[in-house]
Parts: C-alpha cells; sequence; structure tokens
C-alpha cells in the first residue's frame, strides 16, 4: 500500500470511524481502482452504505516566476 492510499484510508476512518471492505473485498487494500488521473477509495461503513473518497494522481505543478 502506498502513501496516498493509507491517507484516503485515514480519511475515511476520521469521517465514518468504522469502515470496511465494499462487495466481496476483504481487505481495504484491495478497495482502490484507478481511473485516469484519478484514485477511487470505495468502502462500506455500519449502516451498509458504501463510500468512495477520489484524489487526483497528477502533480501539481508551480509556475516558476523568471525575473529578467
Amino acid at each position: 500500500m502506498n502513501e496516498l492510499q493509507s491517507r484516503m484510508i485515514k480519511k475515511a476512518e476520521k469521517l465514518h470511524k468504522k469502515i470496511f471492505p465494499c462487495a466481496l473485498k476483504t481487505e481495504l487494500n484491495q478497495c482502490f481502482t484507478n481511473n485516469k488521473d484519478f484514485l477511487f477509495f470505495w468502502y462500506n461503513t455500519e449502516d451498509h452504505s458504501t463510500h468512495v473518497i477520489t484524489e487526483s494522481l497528477r502533480k501539481k505543478s508551480r509556475r516558476q516566476r523568471v525575473r529578467v
């Protein structure tokens, strides 16, 4: 599991306290989907609702100012 995935799991736990893998998954690290420039984290909560958190995979670039 990479750092971004760990952060997304922690964010979900902060929002919902108890989270569980969704569908037929048995571990939270199996609940990620890559789609183009985004990473999706799917999980269930105690009330059996499914939730998703997304994060961009694009690196944010900063414009460099050039002084002449």
